[in-house]
């Protein structure tokens, strides 16, 4: 049956928005179906939602398969999703379907990039334990020549793996702390790209993966998830890092083998790590990582804060309508 020509274009939100990427759909008056709950929709309830609806605002934690899409029906044209990766969408699928995927692009960059270089200063300089440490009260004789002594993070080794926007960006903050940067990435960069981007190229050098752990003081983990790099740093992998060294994890918490890492941890095969990203999410009451001291543990918020999260909701709105509107072009939409 045909649609009628005066009924609204319906739109699933699955999460709340910042109400700036909600007006860029209200005013192109959809009719919006949106979960208010702020908890991820289970998949009954999302197949259920997207029934017959003409677009789909989606986030990290929800899992667009198969079923979602055929439960959506053949008004579905686009997906847009609330980040800047896209493995929690059936690309094939939806490809098949004629259906767009958008995404937020480069917005976050800039701010994630922030945040993995905020963990560095925070496991170096032990920054987390010295504020809990003041907070219960355990700080008892003032200045203390061997109180919460950490590690310098100027002069030393980073090893960024995946030097995409993120790690570029980290890069650019790492060479202001005089620091050394190797790095790994699944496809080559040319070399005046680099010289373009750092006046300091030398400072910088492309590195195999084992020479990259064996020589780096800090690691960061911000390359994208997919077959080649699920658990690509492993039992293996850590135990090429220096015992001295730090593991840093900003990217997709399946890119770090967990069990591998919390072993590594315990037998103190590195000294500590910090992570944003975890396999399952959230961590459940039991994982052991809750109980160790040399590990900062954040609930992925790579990308919070208000500014980035208000350009995100735009865009994630803003490629719903131009989609919806014919204009693509205007869209941001994975190939």
């Amino acid at each position: 049956m045909a649609r009628s020509n005066i009924s609204k274009l319906k739109v699933l939100v699955t999460r709340p928005i910042p109400e700036i990427g909600l007006n860029v759909l209200k005013e192109a008056n959809y009719d919006l179906i949106i979960n208010s709950t702020n908890r991820p929709l289970k998949p009954s309830e999302l197949k259920h939602m997207a029934k017959n609806v003409d677009a789909i605002l989606c986030f990290l934690t929800d899992t667009i398969d198969k079923d979602v899409i055929e439960a959506a029906g053949p008004n579905l044209k686009i997906i847009s999703t609330y980040s800047t990766g896209y493995e929690h969408i059936d690309v094939i699928e939806a490809k098949k379907r004629n259906i767009k995927i958008g995404y937020t692009g480069n917005i976050l960059t800039q701010t994630t990039a922030d945040l993995a270089f905020g963990l560095v200063l925070c496991v170096g300089r032990r920054i987390v334990e010295a504020d809990n440490l003041v907070k219960a009260g355990k700080w008892k004789y003032g200045w203390c020549p061997d109180l919460m002594v950490g590690t310098d993070v100027h002069g030393k080794t980073l090893g960024i793996i995946g030097m995409g926007k993120i790690g570029t960006e980290i890069a650019r903050r790492a060479l202001g702390f005089g620091m050394k940067i190797i790095y790994t990435n699944r496809t080559s960069i040319a070399r005046p790209n680099l010289i373009n981007l750092f006046p300091n190229f030398t400072d910088i050098k492309y590195s195999e993966l084992s020479e990259l752990a064996s020589r780096s003081d800090y690691v960061i983990v911000c390359c994208s998830l997919n077959k080649d790099s699920y658990h690509l740093v492993d039992k293996e992998f850590i135990s090429q890092m220096k015992k001295t060294a730090f593991l840093i994890n900003i990217a997709r918490g399946k890119i770090v083998n967990q069990k591998d890492l919390i072993a590594a941890l315990k037998k103190k095969i590195i000294t500590g790590a910090a992570l944003d990203v975890y396999e399952e999410e959230p961590l459940s009451k039991n994982n052991q990582l809750l109980k160790m001291k040399n590990v900062v543990l954040l609930p992925h918020i790579g990308s919070a804060s208000t500014e980035t999260r208000n350009k995100m909701s735009e865009r994630a709105a803003l490629n719903i309508v131009n989609v919806l509107q014919g204009s693509d072009e205007k869209a941001l939409l994975i190939n």
